[in-house]
């Protein structure tokens, strides 16, 4: 190929290439017109002028508290060596008794029987709790169990405890200590009284 043919096409080549050029920078550099978009003022928020925030709910953080209170009194205390029921109620075989033998080595109490009655005007059910403390005020006997008023009629039940011979290092003047329903009824003096051990026959002269 000719020199001046050579230059004709590399100048061909070279203007080529600057219209392209030009075409690519005008469509890279041409602008978007993109249609703005105005939105209406929004309204004032209303104030929440008196309104108060709702409680948080607490699950199981306070216990519930019943709207009915039941009332106890205890409206006799009577101790014998056991009890028997008949029509007009129980009743104390061989009378009732003040005190209680203490005997034996170790020295143990004499099997006896308690009736505590109970009186309630709603007759609503409770728990009971009867202990006997001796005189440096420590339990020698305990019972627990339920008072249970049954029938239509009658706000008085009786809660008889049947007492097991138990050791006992102490004489003198106990007391029984008695809560229903988780209240306390008062205090009721009982007597142990110790029993000094036969002597040996004397032989015979």
């Amino acid at each position: 190929m000719k020199p001046r043919a050579c230059c004709a096409v590399v100048l061909l080549f070279i203007l080529c290439g600057s219209e392209i050029f030009a075409e690519d920078s005008a469509k890279v550099s041409r602008k978007v017109d993109v249609p703005s978009i105005s939105l209406p003022p929004l309204s004032d928020i209303p104030k929440a002028d008196g309104v108060t925030r709702p409680a948080v709910e607490k699950l199981g953080a306070e216990p519930t508290v019943s709207t009915v209170s039941a009332t106890y009194s205890v409206a006799k205390i009577q101790h014998a060596k056991t009890f028997v029921r008949s029509r007009a109620g129980l009743i104390a075989m061989g009378g009732a008794i003040d005190s209680i033998n203490l005997s034996g080595k170790p020295p143990t109490t004499e099997k006896f029987s308690t009736v505590i009655r109970v009186k309630s005007p709603q007759r609503m059910n409770a728990p009971i709790e009867v202990a006997v403390l001796d005189p440096r005020g420590e339990t020698a006997l305990s019972s627990r169990g339920e008072v249970r008023f049954r029938g239509p009629k009658g706000d008085e039940v009786d809660y008889v405890i049947d007492w097991d011979p138990v050791p006992c290092r102490f004489s003198g003047d106990f007391q029984v200590v008695v809560r229903v329903g988780g209240q306390p009824m008062g205090t009721w003096p009982l007597k142990v009284v110790e029993v000094a051990a036969n002597k040996a026959a004397q032989p015979k002269t």
